[in-house]
């Protein structure tokens, strides 16, 4: 489901010399012929039969995810000739992509040629070690690979040990479009759990939750490490399926604003419960950061440096991996010169752009062209719709556990020509709001709701 991999490996050749041999007999001072004889055969030069040096590194660029307008790819250099005590690995892109967003290494960019400077924990390599780092980038039209790899200046002339070289045919085309069923299907949600239990109809309600791909909800219910654990083995999983994990991170300070979703991590403690669990990430899982967080931005007491901490998740996150959109509310809830001005706060030197209507139940339409609004204020940043449990719409401000809703599309890519990346589930339908309308505690799993939900499903 991930863009298709593509590995870029040079080796050299040895040349090969033919010598031809002469025949003739060679004649004497007086003009006689010796008896005939086989000439000396001609020994090559020195330069000939000399093997060539050793490769100096080589490059594995993998694109991992294309969509419209941008990619995201993957490098891994591998020293093969003498240890580096920091690297910088450059090429020159053949369609003009352009850089953006980096992790594990610094980027530059004149015109077309790129380079890539290692950063302090994987700048010390030596003889056969390898680093890593990824990279989002723009493109328009085309996106060729790369060949013209270098080293601190020295042609990449080989293959990693091991690693068969690359067919002579040269190197493959671009990876297709993304297919719009790469989000990953987590086969051990509450909705899951709930569906293998039930028969008949109910297991058909229940199936159309539990199979169609929904976010991880990590946060400050459980520990750090915990939080961890989770977020590991949830993308983990899709990269061994090769498929992309949505996830939800939801435990900044003042969270909630002391409703039903109220708690959060202390103030002290949120940077560091990011590190944590940033460390946990395999992959390139969809996050949505902090719901709520922009939009109730100012509104209560205990939300410490609430834009700063935002800044400081969106920038981890992203290094670890992540795709990063902020949350920015719903249509119903800020305009969008004001969802726009909370967003520029933030900023988007790590975030790849914005999420909306995060478990909430605006209409896709609406959300999209509130999406497209925004979007335009802020540098034409692109954004994802949770259309969880917006299928039959809102019910007037009704957002707690409302009834007669029903589920909306399923997650998907989406590749219009819009600023709109995809249609997500972030919440995941079937857990509970809050202690309200007949729902459970927030988060537990409310069979009543989702049956609803699933019957009033337009598919």
């Amino acid at each position: 489901m991930l863009g298709r991999s593509v590995r870029l490996l040079v080796a050299g050749a040895l040349a090969a010399t033919l010598v031809a041999c002469s025949g003739s007999a060679p004649v004497d001072e007086a003009g006689a012929s010796s008896s005939p004889s086989l000439a000396a055969p001609v020994t090559p030069s020195d330069s000939a039969t000399q093997t060539p040096p050793p490769p100096t590194c080589a490059v594995e660029y993998t694109v991992t995810n294309q969509w419209q307008g941008e990619f995201q790819a993957d490098v891994v250099v591998t020293v093969l000739a003498a240890p580096v005590a920091t690297w910088t690995l450059g090429w020159t892109f053949a369609d003009g992509q352009s850089v953006g967003q980096t992790w594990n290494a610094t980027a530059s960019q004149t015109a077309t040629a790129v380079s890539m400077t290692s950063v302090e924990h994987n700048a010390a390599l030596d003889v056969g070690e390898s680093a890593t780092f990824g990279f989002i980038a723009s493109w328009q039209g085309s996106n060729g690979v790369p060949t013209d790899f270098t080293l601190d200046g020295e042609p990449c002339t080989g293959p990693a040990p091991g690693t068969p070289a690359a067919p002579s045919a040269g190197p493959p085309a671009g990876p297709a479009p993304q297919a719009l069923t790469g989000f990953y299907t987590n086969p051990a949600t509450q909705a899951a759990t709930a569906a293998q239990a039930a028969s008949g109809e109910t297991r058909t309600l229940l199936d159309k939750i539990a199979q169609t791909p929904q976010a991880l909800w990590v946060g400050s219910w459980s520990s750090a490490d915990q939080a961890r654990a989770s977020l590991a083995d949830h993308t983990s999983q899709a990269a061994a399926a090769g498929q992309i994990p949505l996830v939800v991170v939801y435990a900044i300070p003042g969270r909630d604003c002391g409703n039903h979703s109220a708690g959060g991590v202390a103030t002290s403690e949120y940077a560091a419960w990011i590190d944590t669990i940033a460390s946990g990430i395999t992959g390139t899982p969809w996050i949505v950061l902090e719901p709520d967080a922009l939009a109730q931005l100012g509104d209560c007491d205990g939300q410490g440096d609430r834009v700063g901490y935002l800044r400081y998740a969106a920038e981890k996150l992203t290094l670890a991996g992540g795709r990063v959109y902020v949350d920015a509310g719903h249509p119903a809830w800020l305009s969008a010169a004001e969802a726009a001005r909370r967003l520029a706060l933030v900023g988007f030197d790590h975030a790849a752009g914005f999420a909306l209507n995060t478990s909430n139940y605006q209409t896709t339409e609406a959300s999209r062209a509130y999406g497209e609004e925004v979007s335009a204020l802020v540098g034409g940043k692109t954004f994802v719709v949770d259309t969880s449990r917006n299928g039959a719409g809102p019910d007037g401000t009704q957002w707690c556990n409302p009834g007669g809703r029903g589920l909306g599309e399923p997650s998907q890519m989406v590749s219009d020509g819009t600023r709109l990346d995809a249609l997500i589930w972030a919440k995941a339908p079937g857990e509970s709001d809050g202690a309200c309308n007949g729902g459970p505690a927030a988060g537990q799993w409310w069979q009543d709701g989702a049956l609803e939900l699933a019957r009033n499903a337009s598919w």
